[in-house]
């Protein structure tokens, strides 16, 4: 992993979309094969890994990282090039920072494989935020999994985030 100079993911967000400015840096990165993801952290605290969907669509992401990255360790991954996120590439960034025991706050075409991934690994996914309208398998447990519901409010929705997300700590 080579790592950049750390500073608050909201120093390295673009004020009028709040997407990640990679190329503005500072950041880290993490190779796993042929694949590079780049990143940004902060806070610290029980590891989140947020894996935005679009911010202009939906406002929950820029909240959500304002009152997470206090009291949690927030990584953040560049999406892939095609604004998706893979299950093998979801997999390798997490063990290539090497992460366990952590929740992932997905939304849009990452919520697929982050769920596939909770699913598959419990030991690394403890809890899963889906912030997405397509519905949850039954076969999920409910109490590893809040799915934000379009009908909630922007305040309800980053406050029911924080309650879920808060009773974990490291």
């Amino acid at each position: 992993m080579r790592a950049g100079i750390f500073r608050p993911v909201s120093d390295l967000l673009d004020l009028r979309t709040l997407n990640a400015t990679w190329h503005l840096g500072p950041f880290a990165e993490v190779r796993v094969g042929e694949h590079v993801t780049r990143y940004v952290r902060r806070g610290s605290g029980s590891p989140i890994v947020l894996l935005a969907a679009d911010i202009e669509a939906d406002p929950i992401w820029g909240p959500l990282v304002d009152t997470l990255g206090p009291s949690h360790r927030l990584f953040i991954p560049e999406p892939q090039q095609n604004g998706t996120q893979s299950l093998a590439c979801l997999r390798g960034f997490i063990e290539g920072v090497g992460l366990s025991g952590i929740t992932i706050v997905a939304g849009g075409a990452s919520a697929a494989p982050a769920l596939e991934l909770a699913i598959g690994d419990d030991f690394t996914v403890h809890k899963l935020v889906l912030i997405t309208s397509d519905s949850v398998p039954a076969e999920w447990s409910d109490e590893r999994v809040l799915q934000v519901r379009p009908e909630w409010t922007l305040a309800e929705s980053v406050e029911r985030v924080l309650e879920f997300v808060g009773s974990e700590s490291s």
